[in-house]
């Protein structure tokens, strides 16, 4: 196991420096315009394309030893937080190093949703990190802890629109071990929002779900009179 980082810098400050002395060098002002104005300059940018950031990343943490649960929100709170949206996608970087899977999701606990994500669920966000966090937290978390289906259900009637997404679209990536019932449980609950990146996601997980169950998805949408017609586009599209 690696030795842990040098007692002047704990875990989590070793995380956020090596961070910034990597990606803050490898900054292309030109790209960040671009990449601003992509994201209808919500943000700001250092200008750095995804897989250059992602190599950077990795041989920067190469040597860093697993964190305590502790350490790895402390961490992705404090990447979070710097100006710079390849610091919120380093957060989620971070978090697919050590969380993304069911298998890793299971040492840090279903409370780790709550306490650690949910705040970057809702902060800075949009429908790229929101996205991303599903992928390498929330997805996972839920799989490793089925009782997390209660705080899907909870989120899934938020008035937040990026945790109604996030609900919608957890199981994503599931394929044939997705909860069918859940799933359309969780579009019926929402199948009238005219909220974009809302009705864009049910359409998503139905779509996706149509790969191994196209009868199922036919049979919602033809149950469903008030799914919007974003959505239903979206979930007939290779039907």
């Amino acid at each position: 196991m690696a030795e842990r980082p040098t007692a002047a810098l704990g875990w989590v400050d070793e995380v956020v420096v090596r961070s910034m002395l990597v990606l803050e060098p490898a900054g292309d002002p030109g790209r960040a315009r671009d990449m601003s104005a992509y994201m209808r300059d919500r943000f700001p940018f250092i200008g750095i394309p995804t897989p250059r950031r992602r190599g950077l990343l990795a041989e920067s943490w190469g040597d860093l030893p697993e964190p305590s649960p502790e350490e790895l929100a402390a961490a992705t709170g404090q990447l979070w937080r710097l100006a710079g949206r390849e610091y919120q996608y380093a957060a989620c970087d971070l978090l697919g190093r050590f969380l993304g899977t069911p298998r890793r999701a299971q040492r840090f606990g279903p409370g780790f949703l709550t306490s650690a994500v949910l705040p970057l669920l809702t902060s800075k966000a949009w429908w790229d990190t929101v996205d991303s966090l599903r992928a390498v937290a929330v997805g996972p978390l839920v799989a490793a802890h089925p009782g997390l289906v209660a705080t899907m259900r909870a989120w899934v009637e938020d008035d937040d629109p990026w945790l109604v997404r996030s609900a919608v679209i957890h199981q994503l990536g599931y394929g044939r071990a997705t909860d069918e019932a859940l799933l359309l449980e969780l579009c019926a609950r929402r199948a009238d929002d005219r909220e974009f990146f809302v009705a864009k996601a049910i359409g998503w997980a139905l779509r996706t779900h149509a790969r191994h169950r196209p009868d199922a998805v036919r049979q919602f949408c033809d149950e469903h009179p008030e799914l919007t017609p974003l959505a239903r586009r979206e979930a007939l599209k290779h039907l």
